[in-house]
């Protein structure tokens, strides 16, 4: 390969759109509005774009490196990280970037090539470890992409007279390795094949996509306009022997919102009844369902009660005292549920909701034997949330002979029961008629 092909790099784009599409499929890094980036997949042939994993803080900002298990290296200022194979955005490991690593590149040996201004170094993935290799020669002043064009290892970088130079990279002693001129600038880029030609994919920041062919020295436009809202700030390609990364599926799928409000305390003899959901949006086969769960951090993993309607009924397995939650869920209809494998699969907001237990009330009578016009403290033990309301009746006979209705702030008190005169000898029973706590009525 003559490296003298890369003087004459101008993006003057005078090749125009190209009409001719091979195979090939690109990762990027791209950043939104907000400064967040993302992982996208990016098919060259059709110029189609698809998220690949959500847009996060630990999906770095500068480059990204796929590397051969799967898993992402992500490069930015504000440190390098490992994480899962798309779509999870979890990291496995991480390490600060004080030495200002800007991009990476996958090398034939397994090892990451990592570029600073201060020079090349290698990360290892079998051991996580980043190892500096040495500083690059004197002429060189700010370094950018790093990429392999035809099996040759290559950084865009600027002299000390801020000049445009491509770095032909020494891996083994970065100070001997030499520069021959680049007029691009910054470049973004991946080296790959397009066509049947050894070249560079780049995008710079932008939303387009362009190929440099290095036999004519010429720059094609292949993708006018991207489909996506994000800049491209990052490319690469998916190591041999590994799956492509399936496309997150856009959803319309809306389980709406519930009228915020609670927490709730619904007593266990009566129904937890609340507004249907707002703002739903469902298409042909969804549902719309009501779930009760114990865990909001794993919504469809916790979930113990469903219902089609807004209110739920105690009943087994639920139990009194526990925090349960309420939302609802939308999602692809199966067997007359929702789907819970629906990819699509939404939940709204959750109502915080404790059932409660019914009071209740034991009596009891030091002395049970009195007669008419007497009078006798009962001792009483209550259950539940003060404060209590105890209501009741004497009965002699069949007949209702007096009533009480006395309030209790504890758990425990008494209560003066009093035989009116006149009432026939026998038994005279006390029946309670009503009790409530903070919460309940047990009638």
């Amino acid at each position: 390969m003559k490296h003298q092909f890369m003087r004459l790099l101008l993006l003057c784009l005078l090749g125009g759109v190209n009409s001719e599409v091979g195979a090939q499929i690109l990762y990027a890094t791209a950043v939104n509005s907000g400064g967040v980036a993302i992982i996208l997949r990016v098919n060259v042939a059709t110029c189609e774009v698809c998220e690949v994993g959500p847009a996060s803080p630990n999906v770095g900002t500068e480059d990204l490196v796929l590397l051969p298990d799967g898993s992402t290296l992500n490069i930015d200022a504000g440190g390098i990280r490992r994480l899962e194979a798309p779509p999870s955005v979890n990291i496995i490991w991480q390490t600060g970037n004080p030495q200002g690593y800007v991009s990476g590149q996958l090398a034939p040996n397994g090892l990451v090539y990592l570029v600073s201004p201060a020079g090349l170094a290698a990360y290892n993935p079998a051991n996580n470890s980043i190892t500096f290799i040495g500083p690059w020669p004197a002429s060189v002043g700010g370094v950018g992409d790093i990429f392999y064009i035809d099996g040759v290892l290559y950084v865009n970088a600027v002299d000390q007279a801020f000049t445009g130079i491509l770095i032909v990279v020494n891996v083994s002693d970065p100070a001997q390795s030499t520069s021959i001129p680049w007029n691009a600038g910054y470049t973004d880029g991946e080296g790959g094949n397009w066509n049947g030609v050894d070249g560079l994919f780049f995008a710079d920041a932008s939303m387009q996509l362009y190929f440099y062919n290095p036999q004519d020295e010429s720059v094609s436009t292949l993708c006018l306009e991207l489909e996506t809202q994000y800049a491209l700030t990052g490319l690469t390609t998916l190591p041999p022997g590994l799956p492509e990364f399936a496309c997150i599926p856009v959803c319309t799928t809306d389980a709406g919102e519930l009228a915020p409000g609670g927490p709730f305390n619904t007593c266990v003899n009566s129904p937890f009844v609340f507004p249907a959901a707002e703002l739903t949006d469902l298409d042909a086969n969804d549902l719309l369902q009501y779930v009760l769960f114990t865990n909001p951090a794993d919504t469809a993993g916790s979930i113990v009660a469903l219902s089609n309607t807004p209110q739920f009924t105690f009943a087994p397995p639920l139990q009194t005292g526990i925090t349960y939650y309420v939302a609802a869920m939308a999602g692809n209809g199966l067997n007359g549920n929702v789907d819970l494998n629906d990819v699509c699969l939404d939940f709204s907001n959750a109502l915080e909701l404790i059932w409660q237990p019914l009071p209740a009330i034991q009596l009891t009578a030091p002395n049970p034997d009195l007669c008419a016009g007497d009078c006798r403290t009962l001792e009483l033990q209550l259950s539940g949330t003060g404060a209590f309301t105890l209501a009741g009746n004497l009965v002699s006979g069949g007949n209702v002979v007096g009533t009480f209705n006395e309030t209790f702030s504890g758990n425990t008190g008494a209560i003066i029961l009093c035989v009116p005169g006149g009432t026939l000898p026998g038994p005279v029973l006390v029946q309670p008629t009503a009790l409530s706590d903070a919460w309940c009525i047990c009638e």
